[in-house]
C-alpha cells in the first residue's frame, strides 16, 4: 500500500506543475470520494470528475497564489489493508512574509490499485492550523482553499 501511496503522491505533485489533472484519472476509482473536515473550505465530492475539478479549483486559487510551496507526509504508515494514513505538512513561501505552514490528517483508502476515498482533517484546535487561518486572514485575504 505504501508503494500505491507514494504512486499517487508522485503523480499529484506532476499535476501540479503541469496543470494535466487528467493524469490522474487512471489512478482514481470512479466512484472515489474526497472529504476535507474541520476547515473553513470543508467539503465532500464524489466522482472522478468532480475531485479532479476539485483539486484544480483548490491549486489554482490557493496553492498557486504563493512564490512557493512545499507539502509532504510524515509518519506515513500502512493503517489497516488498502489504507495509508500520514500526517500532511504543507509550506508556503509568499514574498517576504513569514513562511505560513500548517498541517493535517490525511488518510488513502485503495481498492484495485487505484484510489477511491481520500480525508484530510484539520483541526482547528491545534495552534499550527490557528495560527495559519490567522495568517492567511493578515496576509492572504484574497486566497481561496475551497474544492467546490
Amino acid at each position: 500500500m505504501i508503494e500505491l501511496w507514494r504512486n499517487w503522491i508522485s503523480a499529484f505533485d506532476m499535476a501540479i506543475e503541469s496543470d494535466d489533472w487528467s493524469s490522474l484519472r487512471p489512478l482514481l476509482a470512479d466512484d472515489v470520494t474526497y472529504t476535507v473536515s474541520g476547515a473553513p473550505f470543508a467539503c465532500h465530492l464524489h466522482g472522478a470528475d468532480e475531485v479532479l475539478a476539485g483539486f484544480r479549483k483548490s491549486i489554482s486559487n490557493f496553492d498557486r497564489q504563493f512564490d512557493q510551496r512545499w507539502w509532504f507526509g510524515v509518519g506515513v504508515r500502512e493503517f489497516a489493508p488498502d489504507v495509508v494514513s500520514a500526517r500532511a505538512m504543507g509550506v508556503y513561501r509568499l514574498a517576504d512574509k513569514p513562511l505560513l505552514h500548517f498541517s493535517a490528517h490525511g488518510q488513502w483508502r485503495f481498492r484495485d490499485g487505484k484510489v477511491i476515498a481520500m480525508q484530510d482533517c484539520y483541526d482547528v484546535y491545534e495552534h499550527d492550523v490557528q495560527a495559519a487561518l490567522a495568517w492567511l486572514a493578515e496576509h492572504a485575504p484574497h486566497t481561496d482553499a475551497s474544492y467546490c
